[in-house]
Order: structure tokens, then C-alpha cells, then sequence
């Protein structure tokens, strides 16, 4: 998946915000199964309805403009705990918290970084990084970036959210 080009974005963000939710941002991914996913938010959550009612509105300026080349599949979504980041501006509304991102190119000789936000300065994004320090990079080097979802009793989990070493215990009883 491809962040949407400028454009388009320009193009719905209007719809969506003019019905009263906020635009996070959106993917695109072509060819024969193409899907157009945007991620919209609202300050009290997003509801199956509120997703239908802004899927119903897209799709009627995406038909009629119809930007984007090919068939593809129009899906509203919720940003969710493990929210996409998709500008600078993300970046520095969520300082102080985790995140997880791959950069287009390595920088010390590695893509995928995981670290605390620190701040943001124009379009340089700092992240301190467990494994390498101070992490400092352009937005525009930013390939993909999420938000870290952090249990509450901060015990040790997998990607899946199982806690570690689960099986090994459940295994010894």
C-alpha cells in the first residue's frame, strides 16, 4: 500500500471533514484488487454507521471524478489503537509516545526502527530508539509509521498482543 497521492486527498478530505469527522489520512494499492483506504476519526470513536455514511459520501465524488486508474474497492476505517501516522504534524501531535516505522532507505544499516517520539522541528521528526539512540530523519523518509499500542500492565507481548513466553508457561502446567 502507497499513501494517496496529494490530490486526491485534497479532494475528500473536504467531504470528510465536512461531515463532521477528522481525515488521518489514506492508502491506495492498485491492480486487480485494488482497494482506496481511507482512515477517518471522531472524537467519540467511530461506529459502523459513521463508516457507511462517509463511504456512501467518497463514493459519490470518487464516481464522478474518478481519479484513481482501474477498479479498486473503496474501505472507511477507524485509525485504530495502532494508528497510521501520515504527516509531520502526526508525528508531533503524538510526542512522547511509541512508535513503530520503516524508513525508504537504511540508516545504520537497518529500515524498521521502534522508539519514543521526542519532537518535531519543520519536517525533521526525532525518535529515540532503543537499540541505536537519537534517531533524527525527514518525514519524506518515512516509507510507513504507526503508533505503538502499549498494554496497561505493561507486561512483555508479541505483535499478536499474547503475552511473551505465554505458551511456555501454559505448556509447564
Amino acid at each position: 500500500m502507497q499513501r494517496i497521492p496529494a490530490a486526491i486527498e485534497d479532494m475528500l478530505m473536504p467531504v470528510v471533514e465536512d461531515l463532521g469527522f477528522e481525515w488521518v489520512g489514506g492508502e491506495f494499492r492498485g491492480g486487480p484488487a485494488g482497494l482506496l483506504r481511507v482512515y477517518v476519526d471522531h472524537t467519540d470513536g467511530m461506529t459502523l454507521e459513521h463508516c457507511a455514511e462517509i463511504s456512501h459520501a467518497l463514493s459519490g465524488i470518487l464516481d464522478v471524478e474518478d481519479p484513481l486508474p482501474g477498479a479498486y474497492r473503496l474501505e472507511v476505517s477507524s485509525p485504530g489503537v495502532e494508528r497510521p501516522m501520515f504527516r509531520a504534524d502526526d508525528f508531533a501531535r503524538f510526542a512522547g509516545q511509541r512508535v513503530r516505522l520503516r524508513l525508504h532507505k537504511p540508516v545504520a544499516k537497518q529500515k524498521k526502527f521502534e522508539g519514543v517520539v521526542q519532537g518535531v522541528e519543520g519536517e525533521d521528526i526525532t525518535v529515540l530508539v532503543d537499540e541505536v539512540g537519537e534517531l533524527v530523519f525527514r518525514f519524506e523518509e518515512v516509507e510507513k509509521a504507526n503508533l505503538v499500542y502499549e498494554f496497561a500492565d505493561n507486561s512483555k507481548r508479541d505483535r499478536k498482543g499474547k503475552k511473551k513466553g505465554a505458551k511456555r508457561r501454559a505448556a509447564r502446567k
